[in-house]
């Protein structure tokens, strides 16, 4: 956990991609399943989860790490196209089996659980 874990879901976001939490404390196992069954085009790894995830299993991704900034852009990316009924996140629960099966959120998801603990936790424009 970390600002650029932050930064990195964010970037993900705006950019109209879906975040895939990998743990690198997870097995390796369940870690190359994920990979496997997300098949994402680009990959955020320092180098504990690279070594995590290892180098075959990123063999096709395009692997960026999170602690190196890109250059600034001059505009505020917008993905015109982007609606609220396209995934936010796809989360890996244990499944039933044991085999990690994942679970695909949607924007519209996210914003009413938001909408609905609002009144508890008082979110604003500023969060």
């Amino acid at each position: 956990r970390s600002p650029a874990l932050v930064v990195g879901l964010l970037a993900i976001l705006k950019a109209g991609g879906a975040y895939v939490p990998l743990d690198p404390s997870y097995p390796s196992e369940r870690l190359t399943h994920i990979l496997a069954d997300a098949a994402p085009k680009i990959v955020l790894a320092d180098a504990a989860g690279r070594t995590a995830l290892g180098e075959a299993a990123l063999a096709s991704c395009t692997v960026l790490n999170p602690a190196i900034l890109p250059a600034l852009p001059d505009t505020n990316p917008s993905v015109a196209a982007l609606t609220a009924r396209h995934l936010a996140y796809v989360i890996y629960t244990s499944g039933s089996t044991g085999t990690p099966k994942g679970v695909m959120v949607e924007h519209a998801q996210v914003v009413r659980l938001f909408e609905a603990t609002q009144p508890w936790y008082g979110f604003n424009e500023h969060d």
